[in-house]
């Protein structure tokens, strides 16, 4: 049934009737990890960020990809702790630190500012397909030159987002957007596209991909790329996809800012390699 204008403005309230429901599921212990965390994840937006990577996107695109071996990012892992995924940004914040010292713009302290999606599904939800994934801010420290100390500093702030339920909030907040109007949902989408923003300087999604070969008409599929669209002042954006037994890097750039995507490129490769070759502290 179409949205009346009545029905418009009826829709809100019902939305913040509905948020004490949203907030109660919550656990007490849950809500005050995440009101301690708070502070911190506030501190962490004054970190000086390498905004000048944000800018106007053009029409045209450049995508590019590179691959690394399943068993090296493991090999990283057991050898300086994490997760795969922390060892996956420590990679991508090499890249960018690569690419800003050759666009001269590297300083020491700087952050690259990730949004980066996380799921929210509870333990009763593995492996189900829900739309239940909200985001964290991540500052990927690009100023720090020793690759180790920058894989220790992404761990440590991913298991400080993670212990204190830093993605709750922007649950919460999906879930009240889940029942909005239509319209509200296209003017909110119009003005956030319409609005140059700096908090923000890239995306990075990691997502788990099939374990076992996969075939398209008998034959096998060697090889599979992620992509990830770029918009709203983003002229970089990496998607990261594992298949069988090597984890794809997919690199999405605005074409007229982003020349020199290869740099990038290397930069990933580079990155892993000195994380493999550097002894355990």
């Amino acid at each position: 049934m179409p949205l009346t204008p009545a029905r418009w403005h009826a829709q809100p309230l019902r939305q913040l009737a509905g948020l004490p429901g949203l907030l109660r599921r919550a656990k007490p212990e849950d809500m005050l990890d995440y009101g301690r965390g708070l502070g911190q994840a506030t501190k962490d937006l004054t970190e000086p960020s390498a905004d000048f990577l944000n800018g106007p996107i053009g029409p045209r695109r450049r995508w590019t990809w590179t691959i690394a071996s399943l068993a090296d990012l493991k090999q990283i892992r057991a050898a300086h702790g994490g997760t795969i995924n922390d060892v996956v940004l420590a990679a991508i914040t090499a890249a960018f630190r690569d690419l800003l010292a050759q666009r001269r713009e590297l300083s020491d302290g700087l952050v690259v500012r990730s949004l980066v999606p996380v799921s929210v599904r509870g333990p009763d939800e593995g492996g189900a397909v829900t739309n239940r994934v909200s985001a964290v801010l991540a500052n990927l420290p690009v100023g720090e030159a020793d690759p180790l100390r920058r894989l220790g500093l992404i761990r440590q702030e991913m298991d400080q987002l993670k212990h204190t339920h830093q993605a709750v909030s922007a649950e919460v907040l999906t879930g009240m957007l889940g029942l909005a109007a239509p319209l509200w949902l296209a003017l909110a989408t119009q003005a956030a596209y319409r609005t140059r923003q700096r908090l923000v300087q890239t995306v990075t999604t990691n997502v788990p991909g099939p374990r076992r070969p996969l075939y398209v008409l008998g034959r096998p599929l060697t090889e599979l790329h992620p992509y990830v669209p770029i918009g709203n002042a983003v002229r970089i954006s990496i998607a990261i996809l594992s298949y069988v037994d090597s984890v794809s890097f997919g690199v999405t750039a605005d074409y007229d800012s982003s020349p020199d995507l290869d740099v990038f490129i290397e930069g990933i490769q580079c990155g892993l390699v000195e994380l493999k070759r550097a002894r355990p502290m």
